[in-house]
C-alpha cells in the first residue's frame, strides 16, 4: 500500500460522500479484509459491501491484496490502495483561496490559542493573497508524479513538492512569492489581538 495517492477524478471524490464507503476505506486502510469481514464490521449484507467494493476498485481506491482458497471457493482480501488519499480536481494552482477556507483557518488559529480579530475586509485580503500564492506555485503538473514516488515517505514528498515549486520559479517569480508571504504575514499580524 502506498503512503499517499493522488485522486483527480471528480467522480472518485464523490464516492466518499457515501458514509458506508468512507467507513470501508477507513477499515481497509487499517488491514486487509474480505467482503464478509467488512459486512460484519459494518452490520451490512455482503451483497451491499460487494457493490461498494466494486465502485471503490473502479476508482482505484481499493484493490485485491491476496486470494485464499477455502474448500471450493476463492476468498478475496481487499485493502485500500493508499494510507492517505489526496483529492484534487487538477486545478489546484488555479483556484484562489476561498473566504470560507480562510475563515476556517482563522478559527483554527483561535483554537491553537492565537487571539484573532474578525474583519471581513482582511479575510478577503487573506483569501486573495493565498490565491496569489497558489497560482504562483507550478506544481499541478508534477504533484501526481511526486505522490506516486513510493520510495519517499509522506514528509519527503511534501518537501519535494515545495522544492519543485521553488525550482520552477524564475528570480522575479521568487521575489513576488516572498512579497506575497510578507503581505500575508502583515495581514495576519494586524488581525492579532494583544493578550490582556
Amino acid at each position: 500500500m502506498r503512503d499517499r495517492k493522488v485522486i483527480r477524478k471528480t467522480a472518485s471524490i464523490q464516492l466518499l460522500a457515501d458514509e458506508t464507503r468512507m467507513k470501508m476505506i477507513y477499515l481497509l486502510r487499517a488491514k486487509e479484509m474480505t467482503v464478509s469481514q467488512v459486512a460484519g464490521e459494518l452490520g451490512l449484507t455482503p451483497q451491499t459491501i460487494y457493490h461498494h467494493i466494486k465502485k471503490l476498485r473502479e476508482a482505484d481506491m481499493v484493490e485485491v491484496s491476496r486470494e485464499e482458497r477455502m474448500d471450493h471457493l476463492t476468498e478475496s482480501y481487499y485493502r485500500a490502495t493508499a494510507g492517505m488519499f489526496y483529492f484534487t480536481d487538477g486545478c489546484r494552482t488555479e483556484e484562489p483561496g476561498t473566504v470560507e477556507n480562510v475563515e476556517s483557518a482563522l478559527e483554527g488559529l483561535k483554537t491553537l490559542g492565537f487571539r484573532i480579530i474578525s474583519d471581513a475586509k482582511q479575510t478577503d485580503q487573506l483569501a486573495k493573497l493565498l490565491g496569489d500564492l497558489r497560482r504562483q506555485r507550478k506544481e499541478s503538473d508534477i504533484v501526481d508524479r511526486i505522490y506516486q514516488m513510493n520510495d519517499l515517505d509522506s514528509n519527503a514528498q511534501d518537501d519535494l513538492v515545495l522544492f519543485a515549486a521553488f525550482m520552477s520559479m524564475d528570480d522575479d517569480e521568487f521575489e513576488r512569492h516572498l512579497e506575497i508571504q510578507r503581505l500575508l504575514r502583515q495581514t495576519l499580524l494586524t488581525r492579532k489581538r494583544s493578550k490582556g
